[in-house]
């Protein structure tokens, strides 16, 4: 009986998952399950990560192809399994592709926020702003080291951020409903960023006091973690209308952007924020 062979690319699928396998881990990622081609699971890559203020669980499928116009077919495949809700504790599903799916038969991913499609290109780059290269100094974290490289844009950041949220809370003011369930909806919306531009003030003067050595490390630590989870919180409660409201994801992204400059990224926000710049 002849021996089977492994088809080339289940080869070269098996060099990629290893590659990505080594960027998620320096991404701060914990591997629960890897692919064996002896016996192969379900997905590529179980991942696990402490992610918008709670624990979070990514799956991982790896498709290289050499003709583009089979990627449609594939992704459909994760995106009707991940609704079917088999594993009702996976939060992320992630396609990773040599190719960008083509633009035809179009896939409108932006319905289906918790399904995210990467060519591998774009999935390395992501991974790339989580683990940035380390500058000198005398910061031991890397949310210190951020702040002794780039307080400059970092305050440019929260300056134009604090902006976005002041205009979005008039803008919230000016609506005036008559329905009382609409009223608490816009009252509840409008706390919600007041809260967020306080917190913005608080990691404003604290980053000031820290370059001056005002502060200790672990205290801009916890004030940039503190407005990372209400970052977090408002996403869950709204994530919805993060893709409808072209305000709501501009100051998304303006959080997301801060946070990344400030050395706190998010790789649920960073796959969101790649998601709403393919999509616009």
């Amino acid at each position: 009986m002849a021996k089977r062979t492994v088809p080339a690319y289940d080869a070269g699928e098996k060099e990629t998952v290893e590659r990505l396998t080594k960027l998620f881990e320096v991404a701060k990622f914990e591997i629960q399950r890897e692919m064996d081609l002896g016996d192969r699971p379900r997905f590529d890559l179980v991942l696990s990560r402490q992610e918008l203020g709670r624990y979070r669980r990514f799956v991982v499928e790896v498709a290289l192809t050499r003709n583009g116009r089979d990627l449609p077919d594939k992704f459909s495949h994760l995106i009707a399994y991940a609704r079917s809700r088999k594993y009702p504790d996976v939060d992320e599903y992630w396609f990773v592709s040599n190719l960008p799916l083509p633009p035809s038969p179009r896939i409108e991913t932006h319905r289906y926020p918790n399904i995210r499609f990467f060519t591998i290109k774009e999935l390395e780059g992501m991974l790339g702003q989580l683990n940035p290269r380390r500058s000198g100094g005398k910061s031991k974290t890397k949310i210190g080291k951020a702040v002794e490289a780039n307080e400059k844009s970092i305050l440019l950041a929260i300056e134009a951020l604090k902006l976005q949220i002041e205009d979005k809370i008039a803008k919230l003011r000016d609506e005036r409903p008559n329905d009382p369930d609409a009223i608490k909806k816009v009252e509840a919306s409008i706390s919600d960023f007041k809260a967020m531009n306080a917190e913005l003030e608080r990691i404003k003067a604290t980053v000031q006091q820290f370059k001056k050595r005002g502060v200790p490390e672990k205290e801009l630590v916890r004030t940039v973690k503190g407005f990372k989870d209400s970052v977090g919180e408002w996403w869950h409660k709204n994530r919805d209308t993060i893709y409808t409201s072209t305000s709501n994801s501009a100051i998304f992204m303006g959080a997301t952007s801060l946070l990344h400059a400030i050395g706190a990224d998010s790789a649920t926000a960073l796959a969101l924020l790649w998601q709403i710049i393919a999509i616009d």
